[in-house]
């Protein structure tokens, strides 16, 4: 960029008494190789003006350099004009180049897609083993509760959750990239699950009784009935009526006569769908789509789903039984349920739940918390609750004595693979779309979270890689959609995890539970799964302490919170997500709806032009408007972009070109008359002639005469014109519009620039535009912009736009006056300069003081 300060270097003495400043501009040409010339006075300039004359040196090194337009940066530097490939051209070439079918293609893409094979090899044995070790056994542990609490959430039998904790993880394992997460089941996408598979009842799965959740009696996972009371029919219709209709007539649509084996269906089509879309994702590159779902609306998402939760575990909580909801507002209507039949609770169950959560709330916040810096591992207190709660029942039998609602009989060993049913797949696309997309931005942001903290890279495709095959091969094994659990990858950075060895460990473990233990938690209160579920929500209610930060850094992303939050509370948990991403999309509209637009001013002592109101000491450049729109120029802001552009330039075009040409209209009238209704002299001139029948040589001289006359009529309305253009000609001949935040034009934003040159130049000011971008500029010369306003309106730079300018109003030999300007400020306007075709020349800018 040419700055002013290497084009011009001069001395000058001003007295202080001196307010005003005049520039003159003139041109001069010279064939000397190095000149030096100092200005002088004109003759009628007065000896207190000469005072005041400014004496300059000018470099001949800074004379050579030239203004740039964009065409002869193209010439210069030759563009490449196929630098922008179309989007068919652009796939056509990724997918030859990383789809080839090579043998260096093969073992890229073994690599690629199984990264244990590459990290395995620089495995620290020493530094990473013990660690990976003691954090494995933590996390198989803690998985063992938690994919049994969360199986029940998903309305489905506890053993499924146990299936979802080792196959997802042992394959996320060799595939995966990142070293901290810990896939498994999570209480989000488990009420996502649930309200899916709630929906298809009556439709895909029989229904069953209508009655309470919470049986105060033990309730094998086959009932189904821990899970009835917080049903959501997203159909609108209520499950009594459904039940009814069905029960007088059976349907051969039911994917099985058993409600729970149904429910186990739909799910693993679910995890089927949710693995394909991954698939699909991985293989297009399409982890972009996460970009509509900020972090202001997975907060308020996960919050709004942290009081479903809290509110579906509230009846096995108190061990009552209340009325299926169904429609929108669940929350509420769930709650008044609630308070009515809370009257109803079992004793037994409340104090097993209150005890559940003090000891559970006690040692993770009092203990692990606090002392997590000195201890090894932390205290494993939900395997202790479970441990507690099981012996405990067993030994006072719980379930016959005081009516508590146990787990019940769990199945041991891997069952066989059976394949999802595909009249279920139709039917649950949708669900799955929302529960891929909620899971892969989980799961995408914790990884991103550790990888920033541990300095190591991850590949999003390979996480949806990794995320597809895990769901894929879990729906055979009676499986539903894996998600990363927050409170796991806390508990691996916690126990010092530093590989997915942990998730090979913690696999081993809850495969032992599965193959040999799992009938020892037959007799655990569902009480003691509820209370950790519970509990667990405290680090995503407390995600609310975002709300202040957010009100004062940025309103949208605030509006955008509470949108999704009470979406999710208010309508339903899947409505809720496609609110909240609808909102972020509308919010977003709004935003560009609501440009910034600023304009210019010169900064000396930097040799930068910047806002004026950010900075008051920017100084305008006299006869000369910058502009700068920092945002596209595209159909949705046009308008706006009008709007700014009059406000600040502070001149209002369209209504000076009305009134100019108004006027102008009116002199044409005024002398359109005079010339076709001659004046009573002219008329009675040229009757005495017909009278006195003059001669031909006569007749041609008056003739003649009357011509001349009618001339002076034509210029003297041609001059008055002139005067009436002058008079609505503003204080400046120059805009300059910066392009520089400007990445993309439409059709209708480069009709309007066309127009705004079109309009300006009928009033004498030329529209200069720079810093445009090589698609930018494409997409104006698509446009024939060029053959309207010239290739040498669009600059590289803003200097080379005021430079420009400046030579502009110096060939005319204006004059401008800057009263009180400072002196520093008149060296801009002297700036000297060259054209490259004419590099050989001398070009001289006298200025007068």
């Amino acid at each position: 960029m040419i700055t002013f300060k290497q084009i011009l270097f001069f001395s000058f003495t001003v007295q202080t008494e001196q307010r005003t400043t005049m520039t003159r501009f003139s041109y001069k040409r010279k064939q000397k190789e190095n000149f030096v010339e100092s200005p002088s006075t004109e003759p009628s300039q007065t000896t207190n003006e000469q005072n005041n004359a400014a004496t300059y040196q000018i470099d001949r090194s800074s004379r050579k350099l030239s203004i740039y337009t964009i065409e002869k940066l193209n010439e210069r530097y030759n563009l490449n004009q196929d630098f922008q490939n179309s989007t068919v051209a652009g796939t056509w070439n990724y997918i030859k180049k990383y789809y080839k079918p090579t043998p260096a293609f093969f073992k890229r893409q073994l690599f690629k897609r199984i990264p244990f094979i590459d990290w395995i090899r620089h495995y620290k044995i020493k530094e990473w083993l013990l660690s990976d070790i003691v954090s494995g056994l933590t996390i198989g542990i803690v998985h063992i509760p938690q994919g049994l609490g969360y199986a029940i959430l998903a309305g489905l039998p506890p053993v499924t959750g146990l299936y979802v904790s080792f196959f997802p993880v042992i394959l996320y394992a060799f595939l995966g990239s990142s070293r901290h997460i810990s896939i498994g089941t999570f209480a989000v996408s488990s009420l996502m699950i649930l309200a899916a598979i709630n929906s298809r009842v009556g439709t895909l799965i029989p229904p069953n009784s209508v009655a309470s959740p919470i049986d105060n009696t033990t309730s094998d996972y086959a009932d189904m009935d821990y899970t009835e009371g917080y049903i959501s029919n997203t159909l609108g219709s209520t499950i009594s009526s459904i039940a009814s209709t069905m029960r007088s007539s059976p349907s051969p649509r039911y994917l099985s006569n058993d409600p729970g084996e149904a429910r186990i269906m739909v799910a693993t089509a679910l995890a089927l769908i949710a693995g394909l879309i991954h698939l699909a994702m991985a293989i297009l590159h399409f982890g972009y789509v996460t970009v509509y779902l900020s972090d202001s609306i997975v907060q308020g998402f996960t919050t709004g789903c942290a009081i479903h939760i809290i509110t579906s575990q509230l009846p096995p909580l108190l061990g009552i039984k209340i009325k299926t909801v169904t429609g929108q507002s669940k929350v509420i209507k769930s709650w008044i349920e609630i308070f009515k039949n809370i009257k109803y609770s079992n004793g037994a169950t409340c104090i097993i739940s209150g005890i559940s959560i003090a000891l559970f709330a006690g040692v993770r916040d009092h203990i692990n918390e606090r002392f997590k810096g000195r201890m090894p591992i932390p205290v494993p207190i939900e395997l202790i609750i479970v441990v507690l709660g099981t012996g405990l029942s067993a030994a006072f039998d719980f379930s016959k004595r005081w009516k508590v609602s146990v787990v019940g009989s769990l199945p041991l060993g891997i069952p066989s693979p059976v394949a999802p049913p595909m009249a279920a797949i139709s039917d649950v696309v949708g669900d799955a779309v929302a529960i891929a997309i909620v899971c892969f931005v989980i799961n995408i942001s914790m990884a991103k979270l550790f990888a920033t903290k541990y300095k190591y890279q991850i590949s999003p495709n390979q996480e949806l890689f990794a995320y597809a095959v895990g769901n894929i091969v879990t729906s055979f094994f009676r499986g539903f959609p894996a998600c990363v659990a927050l409170s796991r990858c806390a508990v691996v950075e916690g126990t010092g995890g530093k590989t997915q060895i942990v998730g090979l460990l913690a696999s081993i473990v809850v495969l032992i539970v599965i193959l040999a233990i799992g009938q020892l938690f037959r007799t655990l209160p569902n009480a003691c799964l509820a209370a950790i579920i519970v509990t667990a929500m405290k680090n995503m209610l407390l995600q609310t302490k975002q709300l202040p930060i957010l009100w004062r850094i940025n309103k949208l992303e605030f509006l955008a919170w509470i949108i999704t939050f009470l979406g999710v509370v208010l309508l339903d948990v899947d409505y809720g997500l496609y609110v909240g991403v609808a909102a972020t999309i509308f919010l977003l509209i709004i935003r560009t709806q609501r440009p910034h637009a600023t304009s210019l001013g010169y900064l000396s002592s930097a040799d930068v032009y910047e806002d004026k109101h950010a900075y008051p000491s920017a100084t305008d450049i006299p006869s000369i408007k910058i502009f700068r729109f920092e945002e596209n120029i595209y159909y949705a802001n046009i308008d706006m972009f009008k709007k700014l552009f009059i406000k600040r330039i502070d001149f209002r075009v369209d209504d000076q070109i009305k009134a100019m040409n108004d006027e102008i209209m009116n002199i044409e009238r005024e002398y359109q008359l005079r010339l076709v209704k001659p004046s009573n002299a002219l008329m009675k001139f040229k009757q005495r002639f017909q009278k006195a029948n003059t001669t031909n040589i006569n007749e041609t001289l008056t003739q003649e005469s009357i011509e001349i006359d009618e001339n002076k009529i034509i210029e003297e309305k041609n001059e008055k014109i002139e005067e009436t253009r002058k008079k609505y000609r503003p204080n400046f001949d120059h805009i300059i519009i910066d392009c520089s935040p400007v990445n993309y034009m439409d059709m209708m934003g480069i009709k309007t620039l066309i127009q705004i040159f079109k309009d300006f130049k009928e009033i004498g000011v030329t529209v200069l535009l720079c810093h445009v971008r090589p698609i930018v500029y494409h997409q104006l010369k698509r446009m024939n912009y060029m053959d309207v306003a010239g290739r040498e309106t669009i600059h590289v730079s803003i200097n080379d736009a005021v430079m420009h300018a400046l030579r502009a109003r110096a060939s005319r030999g204006s004059i401008v006056y800057v009263p009180g300007a400072p002196v520093t400020h008149i060296g801009i306007e002297n700036a000297a300069y060259v054209d490259d075709e004419d590099e050989n020349s001398d070009a001289i800018i006298t200025s007068y003081f």
